[in-house]
């Protein structure tokens, strides 16, 4: 969605978009969790967090046209965990949604599942050290622009009652 689109009425702001441009990856997504995801869960403070694991961001996705890896989605879990922990005991739920690399989508889900158990396996992420070797990983000034103005909205969200 468009960042304009926040909600309407008594839902005014309870809607956050990010548009990221194609092409941005792992430090992109990064700081978009740091400035305006953990942010906005922390203002809005659930009782649970439902993420759709949409894995078509990756890489090497035909469709999605970004560039994260299986370190991207890993550490975007560890920030999901963190803020659950923050705000809703830990609550948090997630479904496998999207991604259609079939090469890669089983490594960024593998990370995923990993992160959330606690525990890595024995299996590694073959592209990973040239997929992050890549240009594209380093937050862009138009990416980091689309970032802080989902983050002025911010303060819009209204804070629990």
């Amino acid at each position: 969605g468009q960042l304009s689109e926040t909600g309407r009425g008594k839902g005014a702001y309870t809607n956050l978009n990010i548009p990221l441009p194609a092409g941005s990856g792992h430090g992109a997504y990064l700081a978009a969790f740091d400035k305006v995801i953990t942010p906005a869960l922390l203002r809005f403070q659930p009782e649970l967090i439902m993420i759709a694991s949409r894995l078509d961001a990756s890489a090497m996705d035909p469709l999605g046209r970004m560039m994260c890896t299986s370190a991207t989605y890993r550490a975007m879990t560890i920030r999901l965990m963190s803020v659950a922990d923050a705000c809703c005991a830990g609550r948090l739920v997630a479904t496998h949604e999207g991604g259609y690399s079939n090469a890669y989508v089983p490594f960024c889900g593998l990370a995923v599942i990993e992160t959330l158990a606690g525990r890595r396996s024995d299996a590694n992420d073959p592209y990973l050290e040239e997929l992050m070797s890549m240009a594209g990983h380093e937050v862009l000034a138009h990416q980091q622009s689309v970032i802080d103005a989902a983050a002025a909205l911010v303060t819009h969200i209204p804070e629990p009652r």
